[in-house]
């Protein structure tokens, strides 16, 4: 490994020392909610606002995780988990901490969750023009599988990704998968 490369690689294996992964809580609502606003929902309606936020906070079935850095929310994820699979619903990075290995702890924190819980696969719905994010999920794992035209908002079309995390079965790959309000075959 080259000189910078190494360096640039180690700086980030120290950056990722110091962040820290933990349940969110409903200070953090109003923070998450502007992020989510800023960096996911940009140019559609509004729907994570912070009392959306809390309500998620408190839901089974979802786990809301922040990423800290010095005391700092640098980033968070939401997951819904259902009995065989798991959806990322939200996963933001603020610009100023991205390629620093933060979205890559959310979501390696999200994924243990869901591989100790038994899941087998994990999806996760992303604007088709966002190929910065497709890139990232793609680098850890996740297979592009569908694409639904209008899917936010009636406005810009979705990139659906997969990753599987335990071994499909024949049943599993039969099986009808829920996003949102929508159903793929």
């Amino acid at each position: 490994m080259a000189g910078r490369e190494f360096r640039v690689a180690r700086s980030v294996t120290m950056l990722a020392a110091c962040t820290k992964i933990e349940f969110a809580t409903v200070r953090d609502a109003r923070e998450i909610s502007a992020l989510s606003r800023r960096y996911i929902e940009h140019g559609l309606r509004w729907h994570y606002t912070p009392p959306v936020i809390r309500d998620l906070l408190q839901h089974r079935s979802k786990n809301v995780v922040v990423a800290r850095r010095e005391h700092s929310l640098v980033g968070f994820g939401i997951m819904t988990y259902r009995r065989d699979t798991a959806n990322l619903d939200l996963l933001a990075v603020r610009k100023p901490q991205r390629q620093r290995g933060v979205g890559r702890q959310i979501l390696h924190w999200l994924e243990k969750v869901a591989d100790t819980a038994g899941i087998a696969n994990i999806f996760v719905q992303v604007r088709l023009s966002n190929t910065v994010a497709i890139r990232f999920y793609e680098k850890l794992g996740y297979q592009a599988i569908a694409e639904i035209p209008g899917y936010y908002q009636g406005r810009e079309a979705a990139a659906i990704l997969c990753k599987g995390l335990q071994p499909m079965t024949g049943a599993l790959q039969a099986t009808r998968i829920r996003i949102g309000d929508r159903t793929l075959s």
